[in-house]
């Protein structure tokens, strides 16, 4: 077995917030993490519905560009949703949470070529490098269902 899954791809696609897995957040129920995430920027519930709306979690990321933030959203809030969000996704199903434990102790990193040096970790030369939040939420996330 690999030390580390360096994309949420293939296999391991189901880490990806664009993987479609409905969980229930704050009341609401939502068709992919990025759906839920996105929303949780906001605390006007019309532009929550309208993110949870979106078709395709690629349009709920668009929307959610276009919110009104909450307060302290860049600093504290992101992180404290972000993690919020993916136990709700994982908890809600028992394989869910089996197939986040099936990762082992790999470094989990959410590689991209799209230049997501927060939340992941980008591939191309040009950036090479990121701080892989995600990857290190889903880490905490897994040592905790332990």
């Amino acid at each position: 077995m690999p030390d580390s899954i360096e994309r949420f791809t293939g296999r391991w696609n189901f880490l990806s917030n664009f993987y479609p897995a409905v969980l229930l957040w704050e009341g609401m129920f939502f068709a992919t993490s990025e759906h839920a995430f996105n929303a949780g920027k906001t605390l006007d519930i019309e532009e929550r519905i309208w993110i949870a709306s979106a078709p395709t979690p690629q349009e709920a990321k668009q929307r959610g560009r276009s919110v009104q933030l909450r307060p302290d959203w860049d600093t504290v809030e992101r992180y404290a949703v972000m993690s919020e969000v993916l136990r709700a996704k994982f908890t809600c199903r028992n394989e869910r949470v089996q197939r986040l434990l099936s990762t082992g102790d790999m470094l989990l990193v959410e590689g991209n070529d799209w230049h997501d040096t927060h939340w992941g970790r980008c591939s191309c030369r040009r950036h090479g490098y990121g701080d892989n939040h995600l990857g290190r939420l889903l880490m905490q996330l897994r040592e905790e269902l332990r």
